[in-house]
């Protein structure tokens, strides 16, 4: 298992530990480290020594290795420093530590979120450790050898959150939130979207242009914001008047072969003339809009001459849009506002009710929607 903690390397990993530590915080194990990143034990014993030569870290028969904490107040300043201030810095005695647990998948959307945040949040005064895993096992590893935090966010970009990862956050901090809206009934703060009324909408700006057979393209791996939608389009195909339905369910999720294979779905449906079942399209989960575009234009089918198309995604990232397509859904801006928000409110009141905080919807108008070409 390869380790990604902001920069895949072992020790950049250990320095960012050992800068945000306190006097007498343990360091992962010789043999966690190796397992990890899958060195050798002498790599890891020379990354322990360039701590050691440097003042960072400390050994004692009995006692172990620990880290001495960061000696200069400085080290302890987060990275991304360079920010403007929005509410300005916070207080001496109010300086709060943030850690973001990021996953290490090539989705734009989680990259420019907690990259938005730790800005907010450094240039408000306070620490912040950015972190990536590659999947739960790595991030109970990565979490073991860091010290308790006031606040812990972590990115689950789709992926399933074992119970044990949440346990493992929570002895890292009384204050726990959730990039998107993925947990019910638990003490953390989950920030996100329901994809149930940005879809009601889109299947909306199809039918104002005419449309009367309506595609659905969605994940068909279950999870909570994706399924508050098919829920919602399953109810249209009982409610809608005149209006035909069909969902394509895609068995892969954004950071997977999912473009290639809603395309390669559309291609086999098309009939013995060429046309597709429906002459509007409703996309969820599109990453990369301009290889949306590029694989249908190459597949014969040209939007919106041949197929008029909506995205459910995130209206301000253009790696989605591409400039081009209308799209319905989220800003990243407003889920960086809510966790910063839900934080807040958290130190403020420990004691509130948790649950879900659901973000604004926004639209942006494209080029990929116009009326049926045969009326």
């Amino acid at each position: 298992m390869e380790m990604h903690i902001s920069n895949p390397d072992m020790e950049h990993y250990l320095e960012q530990l050992a800068r945000g530590a306190s006097p007498g915080d343990q360091l992962p194990t010789i043999r966690e480290l190796m397992r990890g990143y899958g060195v050798s034990q002498i790599r890891v014993q020379r990354a322990f020594q360039s701590l050691k030569a440097r003042g960072l870290i400390e050994s004692q028969v009995g006692r172990g290795t620990y880290f001495r904490g960061a000696a200069d107040p400085a080290a302890t300043a987060p990275r991304h420093t360079h920010a403007p201030v929005t509410g300005g810095r916070a207080p001496a005695s109010a300086v709060k530590s943030v850690l973001l647990l990021r996953r290490s998948i090539s989705i734009a959307r989680g990259r420019v979120l907690l990259e938005g945040l730790q800005r907010r949040l450094a240039a408000e005064g306070h620490r912040v450790l950015e972190l990536s895993y590659t999947d739960p096992d790595h991030a109970l590893v990565v979490l073991k050898g860091l010290p308790r935090f006031d606040a812990c966010v972590v990115q689950s970009s789709y992926k399933t959150i074992p119970i044990a990862l949440l346990a493992a956050l929570k002895d890292k901090s009384d204050v726990v939130a959730v990039d998107g809206a993925v947990l019910v009934g638990a003490d953390v703060e989950s920030v996100g979207t329901e994809w149930g009324e940005p879809l009601a909408e889109a299947v909306d700006v199809l039918q104002r242009q005419g449309h009367r057979r309506i595609g659905f393209a969605v994940t068909s791996l279950p999870f909570l914001a994706t399924q508050l939608a098919r829920r919602r389009f399953d109810r249209f195909r009982e409610t809608l008047s005149g209006v035909e339905l069909q969902e394509l369910a895609i068995p892969f999720l954004p950071d997977g072969d999912y473009v290639s294979t809603l395309v390669g779905r559309l291609k086999a449906s098309l009939d013995e003339s060429g046309q597709l079942p429906f002459t509007g399209l409703v996309v969820w989960g599109v990453e990369d809009g301009a290889r949306l575009l590029a694989e249908l234009s190459q597949a014969g089918m040209a939007v919106p001459q041949a197929l008029s198309v909506v995205l459910l995604g995130r209206v301000d990232l253009a790696n989605e849009h591409a400039d081009f397509f209308h799209t319905v859904g989220c800003r990243v801006s407003d889920q960086i506002d809510g966790l910063h928000q839900a934080i807040h409110a958290r130190w403020s009141d420990p004691s509130a009710p948790h649950g879900i905080h659901l973000i604004p919807v926004a639209a942006r108008t494209g080029q990929s929607v116009a009326p049926p070409a045969n009326g």
